[in-house]
C-alpha cells in the first residue's frame, strides 16, 4: 500500500510539473530556446554617394577585395604558386617569399580588378581567399577635399543586435555634416542553428533587408569647382603665399558653386593626411578683413541717408589724427566724393563717415551684414566653421570707431565675407550660404530639400543699388582694381590688403591680399572671393595679387553659365 501511495505521489509531483512546464512557462521556455539557437547577423547598408549639382559623382562607395594567402595550404598544394603568380602578375619568387605556414591569411594584393577576381574563382585556387568590402572613392582627387571630407572604418552596433559591424563613418566636411543620411541603416540575417551551430536552412527566418544610404546633391558644379582649383594652384605656384581661400557663390540664392583652399589633400591618400590641409579655411579660419569691410560703414551710411554718393570729405593729405593717434591713407588725398572714398579705398574718408554714423549704428550694421555670428544655420551646415569678432560696442577703445570701419579690430571668415557682399549684389538681402541641394534616394526621389532662407535685410534695395555703383568705381582705370576687369561684362568689387598680425603685433612686410566682386553688376548671377595669406614678392597689394585670379576664375564661370556678353558693358573710363 505504501509502495503503491508513493508511485501515485511522484507520478502526482511529475505531472504537476509537467503542467507547469507546458502551460504556465510554456512561452518563457520556447523562447529560451529560441534565443539558444537563434543568431543575428548584421547585414551592411552601402553607404550614399555625394554628386554635383549636376549628378557628377564626387564621393562614392566601391567594391575592394583584397586577395590573402594561406601558406599551410599552398605547402601542401604548391602546383598552385605559378598559377597564381601568373593571374596575379606577381613573380613566383616573390609569392613563394609571402607564404608562411605559421602566419596565415597574409594579405598579397588588394583592389584587383572584376577580371582578376573572375580568374581566381574560376580556377579554384584554393590557398587564397577573397575578402570583399566597400572602400570610400573621391574620383576628382584633391579637388572639393575640404568640402567632402572623409570617412573611417568604425565599429558600430547597429540598433536592436549585439554583433558590431565595421562601417563607414563621416569624420570631415559633407561626409560628416550629413553622415546620418549617407551611412543608411544596416539589416539583419537571422539564423537558426543546431547544437553545434550549424545553421538548419529549412527554418531559417525572414531577413531583415539593409537600406542602403541616401546620396546627397551638393549645390557645387563640378566644373566650375575645376575652375577654381586650377586657378588656386598657379596662385600657390605664383605668390607661394602660407595658405590661400576661394569661394563662388550665387548672391540670389545663397548657393556656394565652388570652394577650394590652399593647403590641401587627396582623401584616397589616408596615410598623407595632415591637418593643416584638412582644414577647411574658408569657413574654419578668421582674419582682419581690412578694406573689403569697408562696404558695411558704406552701405550703412546710405542706408540711413546722412550721406550720398556725391558727399565730400576732405581726407587730410593722406594723415588724420583722432584720439591722439594717426590714421594715414596710401596716398596724400584732399577732397574726395564718396563714390571716390570707396574707389581709392582711403582710410581716413571712410574713418569720417563712420563717426558721423556713430558706434552704435556701426555694430548694428555689422551685425546685420552677418559679422561676429557663423553664417551657416542648422542641418547641412559644413562643421568646424568659427564666427569670427565683433566685440560690443562697450569694448571697444577710442580709435575703435576709426579702426573697425577699415576692416582692423574685427575678424571674419572668407564665408562671412563672401556672403556680406552677396547682400549687397542681392538687393539688400542676406542670405543663408548653402552647400546642400537635395538628399534622394536609389531612384532619384527626392527625400530632403534645402530651399533658399532669406537672413534678413541688412540695407534696403536703393542703398545697396548706391553700393553697387559706388564698387563698380573700384573695378576701373581709377579705382584699385583694373586687373579685375573682365571684358565684356561690368564688375562691381572691392579690394583688400591688410597687415597681418604676427605673435600679438602687426609684422613688417606680412600681409593678406583679397578681393571680392560680382557681375554682371546691374543683375549679379555670381560672386567670387579671394584670400591670399602672405604673399611672397614684392607684389601684396590685393587689386595686383587677387584681382588677376579673379578676372580669370569670372572669365571662365560666365563661359561655363553662358552668360550673355552683349547684356552688360566693361567699366566705363572715367565712372567715378
Amino acid at each position: 500500500m505504501g509502495v503503491t501511495l508513493g508511485f501515485a505521489f511522484c507520478f502526482t509531483v511529475v505531472s504537476c510539473k509537467l503542467i507547469w512546464i507546458q502551460l504556465v512557462k510554456q512561452e518563457s521556455y520556447r523562447e529560451q530556446a529560441i534565443r539558444a539557437h537563434t543568431r543575428g547577423e548584421p547585414v551592411p547598408a552601402q553607404r550614399g554617394s555625394i554628386l554635383d549639382v549636376s549628378g557628377r559623382v564626387l564621393a562614392q562607395s566601391m567594391p575592394w577585395i583584397e586577395v590573402r594567402l594561406d601558406g599551410k595550404i599552398l605547402a601542401q598544394r604548391p602546383q598552385e604558386l605559378p598559377q597564381l603568380a601568373s593571374i596575379l602578375g606577381v613573380s613566383a619568387e616573390w609569392l613563394k617569399g609571402q607564404a608562411d605556414p605559421e602566419n596565415r591569411y597574409q594579405k598579397i594584393a588588394e583592389g584587383i580588378s572584376a577580371e582578376t577576381e573572375a580568374k581566381l574563382r574560376a580556377n579554384r585556387i584554393q590557398s587564397i581567399c577573397l575578402e570583399r568590402k566597400l572602400v570610400r572613392n573621391y574620383p576628382n582627387g584633391s579637388e572639393t577635399a575640404q568640402v567632402l571630407g572623409y570617412v573611417n572604418l568604425q565599429e558600430v552596433t547597429p540598433a536592436g543586435m549585439q554583433k558590431p559591424l565595421a562601417m563607414e563613418v563621416g569624420e570631415a566636411g559633407v561626409e560628416k555634416s550629413m553622415d546620418r543620411y549617407l551611412r543608411g541603416v544596416a539589416g539583419e540575417r537571422r539564423i537558426i542553428h543546431d547544437a553545434v551551430r550549424r545553421e538548419i536552412p529549412y527554418f531559417r527566418l525572414s531577413d531583415r533587408p539593409a537600406r542602403d544610404g541616401y546620396h546627397v546633391v551638393l549645390t557645387v558644379e563640378q566644373g566650375l569647382q575645376h575652375v577654381v582649383e586650377r586657378e588656386a594652384d598657379l596662385l600657390l605656384e605664383t605668390y607661394a603665399p602660407e595658405s590661400l581661400q576661394i569661394v563662388v557663390i550665387r548672391p540670389v540664392t545663397g548657393e556656394i558653386l565652388a570652394m577650394a583652399s590652399r593647403p590641401t589633400f587627396d582623401p584616397n591618400q589616408r596615410k598623407t593626411y595632415e591637418s593643416a590641409a584638412v582644414k577647411d579655411r574658408p569657413i574654419a579660419d578668421t582674419y582682419e578683413p581690412g578694406s573689403t569691410f569697408k562696404i558695411v560703414t558704406v552701405a550703412a551710411g546710405l542706408n540711413e541717408k546722412i550721406v550720398d554718393l556725391d558727399s565730400t570729405f576732405f581726407c587730410e593729405n593722406g594723415e588724420m589724427f583722432y584720439a591722439g593717434s594717426s590714421l594715414k591713407d596710401h596716398e596724400p588725398y584732399g577732397v574726395l566724393t564718396l563714390r571716390e572714398v570707396v574707389a581709392k579705398s582711403s582710410n581716413i574718408g571712410m574713418a569720417k563717415l563712420a563717426i558721423q554714423l556713430g558706434e552704435e549704428k556701426l555694430y548694428e550694421y555689422a551685425r546685420l551684414f552677418g559679422f561676429g555670428q557663423k553664417a551657416q544655420k542648422g542641418e547641412g551646415a559644413l562643421p568646424g566653421e568659427e564666427a569670427g569678432l565683433l566685440r560690443p560696442t562697450k569694448r571697444w577703445s577710442k580709435t575703435s570707431i576709426t579702426r573697425i570701419p577699415m576692416g582692423y579690430e574685427v575678424a571674419a571668415t572668407n564665408l562671412q565675407m563672401a556672403m556680406a557682399y552677396g547682400a549687397i549684389a542681392n538687393g539688400g538681402k542676406r542670405m543663408e550660404p548653402r552647400i546642400i541641394k537635395a538628399v534622394v534616394d536609389r531612384d532619384n526621389r527626392v527625400v530632403l530639400q534645402f530651399l533658399p532662407k532669406v537672413v534678413c535685410q541688412a540695407v534696403q534695395p536703393g542703398a545697396a543699388a548706391k553700393m553697387v555703383e559706388a564698387l563698380r568705381g573700384v573695378v576701373s582705370d581709377r579705382g584699385t582694381a583694373e586687373a579685375a576687369l573682365v571684358p565684356g561684362y561690368e564688375v562691381a568689387g572691392k579690394t583688400g590688403t591688410a597687415r597681418k598680425v604676427v605673435q600679438g603685433n602687426y609684422a613688417e612686410g606680412k600681409y593678406r591680399s583679397s578681393f571680392i566682386g560680382f557681375l554682371p553688376a546691374d543683375k549679379p548671377e555670381f560672386l567670387i572671393s579671394i584670400l591670399v595669406d602672405e604673399p611672397k614678392g614684392k607684389v601684396y597689394y590685393g587689386g595686383k595679387v587677387a584681382g588677376p585670379s579673379f578676372k580669370n576664375i569670372a572669365t571662365q564661370v560666365a563661359e561655363q553659365l553662358h552668360l550673355n556678353r552683349g547684356a552688360s558693358v566693361v567699366a566705363k573710363r572715367g565712372a567715378l
